[in-house]
């Protein structure tokens, strides 16, 4: 970094070092001063500017000033990001409880605005007829991947999480009527784009993408396309939005299936309490023909 190497100043002469001082501490003027202007301004000469430009690695001074625009430019970017983050150095635990909900409020709330009806409707119709339900991710959306198929999995329907394609499996099931989720917190993610693009082209699932919103590439190998909020942060924020407004639409496939099989679902969550005590070693009770036993 440019910033950091005059910061240094290694093996600066005393005139490069003067000159150095003086562009940290005037960064914001020196894309409209010329070489002579920042030697004058210096107290050194043009030569000692060019010269300092040079031991830089860089060509001259024309290069140290674009150099130093992009740097500032990016500098003033995170900080601009810093300075909208609700979590500092300086948050207590009051702050982050308080905190969190907010964001996960405004999660949910972005994302919901942004979906389409008549995209969810036409997903909605292709899901209640699915036979299986696949669901990709990598890292900890393949986690949010593995938590959706276990609430899937609840309703009776096969559900399965991959972090890779399994060709073997997708194609002894191919006469399945599956449904592919995809799972990618800003949309641009390679192996999801790859793994999309093999399900559209080598299966015949329906493909839905759950993206953030670069995605562009993949939406060529989508059926549909449910964008998500992704917040601009530089402290892992970015994550608990993404994953509340993944889990949100998740959510609403999941309980638009158990809409559709209510009665089922009841009557089998009836016959699971019955055996309940098994799971939690405790003493039970259960009725048969009117008949209560211990």
């Amino acid at each position: 970094m440019l910033l950091e190497q005059l910061k240094e100043q290694l093996n600066f002469t005393k005139h490069e070092k003067d000159v150095a001082l003086y562009i940290l501490e005037h960064r914001e003027q020196i894309p409209g001063m010329s070489a002579g202007d920042l030697a004058s301004a210096s107290l050194t000469s043009k030569a000692t500017v060019v010269r300092l430009s040079q031991k830089l690695g860089l060509a001259g001074y024309q290069e140290l000033k674009l150099r130093l625009v992009a740097e500032i430019n990016q500098d003033n970017r995170i900080s601009q990001m810093l300075a909208n983050d609700p979590i500092t150095d300086k948050s207590s635990y009051a702050d982050i409880v308080s905190t969190l909900p907010v964001l996960y409020d405004k999660a949910v709330t972005r994302t919901r605005l942004s979906l389409d009806t008549n995209s969810m409707n036409r997903i909605n119709n292709v899901l209640q007829k699915a036979e299986c339900i696949d669901i990709y991710g990598t890292g900890i959306s393949y986690i949010l991947a593995q938590a959706a198929t276990f609430k899937f999995a609840t309703l009776g329907v096969e559900s399965s999480a991959y972090e890779s394609i399994n060709s073997h499996y997708l194609a002894a099931r191919s006469h399945k009527k599956t449904v592919s989720f995809l799972i990618s917190f800003t949309g641009a993610n390679r192996t999801v784009n790859s793994m999309a693009r093999y399900l559209r082209e080598a299966t015949n699932n329906h493909v839905v993408g759950i993206m953030g919103p670069h995605s562009s590439d993949i939406r060529q190998w989508c059926h549909e396309i449910v964008e998500i909020s992704n917040r601009d942060s530089l402290l892992s924020l970015d994550v608990i939005s993404s994953f509340t407004a993944a889990n949100y639409v998740l959510d609403i496939f999941f309980a638009l299936l158990l809409s559709r099989r209510y009665k089922e679902h009841a009557k089998s969550s009836i016959e699971m309490l019955k055996h309940m005590p098994l799971l939690l070693n405790q003493p039970y009770w259960h009725f048969e023909e009117g008949t209560e036993k211990e």
